[in-house]
């Protein structure tokens, strides 16, 4: 009688590995950790972090989004594209831009020029220059005897106090706040022309009183 031979193949690694855990399932909680672990670290692959703030010149310092010019001639703050804050004090002369939100404010005697996105915040005080632009929603006070220009985008809010001296010039649905003492112009960008004065005191531009 003859014999036949068989080829017998290996079991593939799959089969090994689940007879392998069917034969010792304690290994299914041993590797479940480094399975976590393992999911984590390839999510993390290519992710998209954003990076720091930087800030040149002197007497510019930055911590984590958050950047101070205190003096200094050449204080100049990028952000990039997520959203800061840029502090100017001890009659420093600073600069911030940011494709994010910009909370920008300028006090005593500091020139401060800035250029944000959407919801940016502005502050400028004392006797304070500031030459500054945002996009929408965003808000503008400027206070005491500061002198500002000002160009936001639309449904904006610019209050301006005291003797400050505000130069306006804003979107649709703008609405700006001018104190008795204070001096004001205000032009409209989009829908063209000077804003409107209603009633209680308020200039708007293309929207109603």
């Amino acid at each position: 009688m003859r014999a036949v031979a068989r080829t017998v193949s290996p079991p593939s690694r799959s089969t090994s590995t689940h007879n392998l855990l069917a034969r010792y399932p304690s290994m299914r909680v041993a590797w479940l950790p480094l399975g976590v672990a393992l999911a984590l670290s390839l999510a993390g692959c290519g992710s998209d972090s954003s990076a720091a703030p930087t800030c040149n010149g002197a007497g510019c310092s930055c911590a984590d989004a958050s950047c101070t010019c205190a003096a200094g001639t050449d204080c100049h703050a990028e952000c990039g594209s997520d959203a800061c804050s840029l502090d100017c004090t001890t009659a420093a002369k600073c600069n911030g831009n940011s494709n994010g939100a910009l909370t920008l404010e300028c006090h005593d005697t500091s020139e401060c020029k800035g250029n944000g996105s959407d919801d940016s915040v502005i502050t400028c005080e004392a006797d304070s220059n500031c030459d500054l632009k945002a996009g929408a929603n965003s808000t503008a006070t400027c206070s005491d005897g500061a002198s500002c220009k000002i160009n936001l985008g639309p449904d904006s809010t610019i209050a301006c106090e005291d003797t400050a001296q505000c130069n306006i010039k804003c979107d649709a649905n703008c609405v700006v706040t001018c104190a008795p003492t204070a001096d004001c112009s205000l032009t409209c960008g989009s829908v063209g022309g000077a804003g409107v004065t209603c009633p209680d005191g308020r200039q708007v531009c293309g929207t109603a009183c």
